[in-house]
């Protein structure tokens, strides 16, 4: 209560973010109108946690990542005419990591086939890029989406690779 810790509301915006079309009908702009830092926080030192195997060094990274990267997507994000709070992005962001921590284990199996594992990478990539551009972008700037789901890729790539080493 001290600390402003709602289970249930982390809870439904990791719903929303792990499953981001809008047909399956969740209210999926609470993750973006009522940012919380403790959920992102708790995905992020989760990702770090399952990186953190022979690669000590990687957590700093990935929370450093993870400040200035939402730094750069929110600063983006005002200067195409979004308004959003850096909260918000951090928020975002921070729970739209989620998708690559769910494709860890399967990256565990398929880690022998390059092939596989390439497109599997690529599908938790594209899976998070894709839910934090639609949590992130409002209705006042979608027609400059493109401009902004780029970087938020590139971002989701570097955290990939954190993982891999790659």
């Amino acid at each position: 209560e001290e600390l402003d810790i709602d289970l249930k509301d982390i809870y439904y915006k990791l719903r929303c973010v792990l499953m981001p079309l809008p047909a399956l009908g969740f209210n999926r702009q609470v993750v973006r109108d009522n940012p919380d830092f403790w959920g992102p926080l708790a995905v992020v030192l989760f990702f770090a946690m399952v990186s953190l195997y022979g690669q000590f060094r990687v957590v700093s990274w990935i929370i450093t990542i993870w400040i200035f990267g939402s730094l750069t997507i929110f600063l983006l994000a005002r200067v195409l005419g979004g308004e959003v709070s850096y909260g918000q992005v951090l928020g975002v962001i921070g729970y739209s990591l989620l998708p690559l921590v769910v494709i860890v284990p399967m990256l565990l199996v398929v880690t022998s086939f390059d092939f596989l594992s390439v497109l599997v990478k690529l599908f938790g990539v594209f899976w998070s890029a894709y839910s934090a551009a639609s949590l992130l972008v409002g209705d006042e700037f979608k027609a400059k989406k493109p401009l902004l789901i780029y970087p938020i890729f590139l971002l989701y790539i570097y955290f990939l690779s954190l993982y891999s080493g790659a």
